[in-house]
């Protein structure tokens, strides 16, 4: 690894044991977030997992019942329909900090007063038929769930982005940036020591010349 590019003096060798110290703490949080952030990601990969599976096998159904309605009314006949839905209340979606990671947080309308199941994808009154009516309702309470994998699955992409950084940062701290301060730091200290015996030789020989003058 090569050293850093720094005079032999003590004071740099002061400075860079300070820094060594500090690297070394830093490795330390940083290796404790990694862990954290991992454990935090299979958690949430492993409720997305399950609760994908669930939506996506909800949204098959609907997906048939769907089919027997667009053979009851027809395409244009869905169309109108649809244009007839009320629409769904506003998604709140807030955001909280995970390890200093940004993670959404949807308010699914508990707080607001009008939970989202309570606002119906429905068309007008006597028009949507009893098919309709069935994907209608199939879609309506699929709406929550559907937030929910939204919030977790976005969860895991920002978790993993910050794992990815996370990792790279202590990847440089551990090959590069905390081998080349201790190996620096041992060669200064070889160096002055050196520096201390050649002085320590040099005034040896003076005081024998003073001694035993020739």
């Amino acid at each position: 690894m090569p050293r850093i590019a720094i005079p032999v003096t003590k004071n740099n060798l002061l400075r860079l044991r300070g820094d060594l110290i500090f690297l070394r703490a830093g490795r330390d949080l940083l290796d404790q977030k990694r862990a954290f952030l991992s454990d935090a990601l299979l958690t949430f990969a492993r409720e997305a997992r399950a609760l994908r599976a669930d939506v996506e096998a909800k949204l098959a159904d609907a997906y048939e019942m769907l089919a027997e309605a667009f053979a009851v009314h027809g395409e244009a006949g869905l169309a109108g329909l649809a244009l007839g839905a009320q629409p769904l209340a506003t998604v709140d979606v807030r955001e909280r900090s995970m390890m200093g990671v940004s993670v959404p947080v949807v308010n699914r309308g508990a707080e607001s007063g009008e939970p989202l199941q309570q606002s119906p994808l429905r068309a007008s009154a006597g028009a949507s038929g009893l098919a309709a009516d069935a994907v209608a309702g199939a879609l309506r309470a699929l709406v929550p769930a559907t937030l929910e994998l939204a919030e977790i699955e976005t969860s895991c992409l920002r978790l993993a982005h910050e794992l990815r950084a996370v990792q790279r940062k202590l990847n440089a701290l551990e090959v590069v940036h905390i081998p080349s301060h201790r190996d620096t730091i041992r060669f200064i200290a070889d160096q002055l020591e050196e520096r201390e015996r050649e002085q320590l030789f040099q005034l040896k020989r003076i005081r024998s010349l003073e001694e035993h003058p020739t």
